[in-house]
């Protein structure tokens, strides 16, 4: 049997060549194993949910992320964007704000609240698809720089 380390890290491989499915799985497995790896393994679950484009899954396991570590600028970064794609621009901005308290000094913070802004301004329904990929494309930036640091 494998320990909850060397699942994490399988499904960090899974999720990188885009099995995300199993990604999913193996993180759910590392965190039952190993609970000390419960809020990186949420965190990532969300973010192979969004991948999924299942972002009212990816919001739930960000929520569990912030449960756990109620610090995490990042999961309600990524939380404002998934509700800004569900046309939650309350909920979204809400989000933003929370990460920005957080963590006042990251600049993309604040651009995904000004993207949502501007988009929510232009219409009633969900982000554009332009303003999503910009947010998403930031997003996995950060993953691959970060796929190494703790959450």
């Amino acid at each position: 049997m494998q320990n909850g380390e060397d699942l994490f890290e399988i499904g960090n491989n899974h999720y990188a060549n885009g099995s995300l499915e199993n990604a999913i799985e193996l993180w759910i497995q590392a965190k039952n194993i190993d609970p000390t790896l419960s809020a990186n393994a949420w965190y990532n679950i969300g973010l192979a949910y969004a991948g999924l484009k299942q972002y009212d899954k990816a919001i739930m396991a960000w929520e569990e992320t912030v449960a756990l570590v109620p610090n995490s600028s990042m999961a309600y970064d990524n939380m404002g964007t998934a509700y800004g794609l569900l046309g939650m621009y309350k909920e979204a901005e809400q989000a933003y704000d929370m990460a920005i308290a957080i963590d006042p000094d990251v600049v993309k913070y604040k651009i995904d609240k000004e993207l949502l802004t501007k988009s929510s301004l232009k219409e009633e329904t969900p982000m554009s698809p332009w303003s999503a990929f910009l947010a998403l494309i930031t997003v996995l930036g950060i993953i691959y720089r970060h796929s190494e640091e703790k959450i």
